[in-house]
This record gives structure tokens, sequence and C-alpha cells, in this order.
């Protein structure tokens, strides 16, 4: 995976590489509500434009998945409060001690049925 991952980072290294060496006259950019001016080169401008639209996409992604965090985040309080429930139910069908364990311990455990805890 590491090296698909060369394989398609060093072309697009090479892209960029170039088009900053072809593109290094400077631009003016002028905001229009806002007075004043900015000189940079141009390929600094359009990377920098780049950049901004993956952050903003990112944010916008992350955001999106919020319902879906928040839905995955009860789901694992409830399973752990299921599992204490169930540790509970069987240390008084066999009449030991509940195993206390914390709510965030996520350990998968397998039935009683094959022996093991």
């Amino acid at each position: 995976m590491r090296h698909l991952s060369w394989l398609l980072t060093a072309p697009l290294a090479l892209v960029v590489l170039s088009f900053a060496v072809s593109n290094r006259q400077e631009v003016v950019l002028s905001l229009w509500p806002l007075p004043f001016l900015f000189d940079a080169p141009a390929f600094a401008l359009v990377l920098v434009s780049l950049v901004a639209g993956f952050v903003a996409g990112g944010f916008t992604a992350w955001a999106g998945g919020r319902r879906h965090r928040r839905a995955a985040r009860a789901e694992k309080i409830r399973a752990a409060a299921l599992e204490r429930e169930l540790d509970a139910l069987r240390a008084r069908a066999t009449g030991a001690a509940p195993a206390n364990q914390p709510e965030s311990d996520a350990r998968v455990k397998l039935p009683a049925m094959l022996g093991r805890r």
C-alpha cells in the first residue's frame, strides 16, 4: 500500500513542481470589497486556493458525518451497559461476584457456551 501511495504521489509532486516553475510571474490579486492589493506568484495563488478547497471539503465531509459518529458513540455506550448487565446475570447464575469493567473497555467477549470469558 505504501508503494502505491508513492506511485501516485511522486507524479503529482512532479506536476505541481513543474507548474510552480512555469508560472512564477507576479499577478495582482484584488478582493473587491476590500481596498487591499496582493502581489504574489501565480502558482502560489493557485496552490493556496487548491489547499483551501481541500480543507473546506474535508471539513464539510467531517461535519456531514456528525450524525453517524453520534449514533456510533451512543451504540458503544449501550453495548458497554449491556455487557455489564450480561456479566452481572452470568455471575448471578453461577453464584460468583460480577466482574466490574470500565465503560471504555470495548473487548469482544465470547459466549459462555464456549467455556471462555
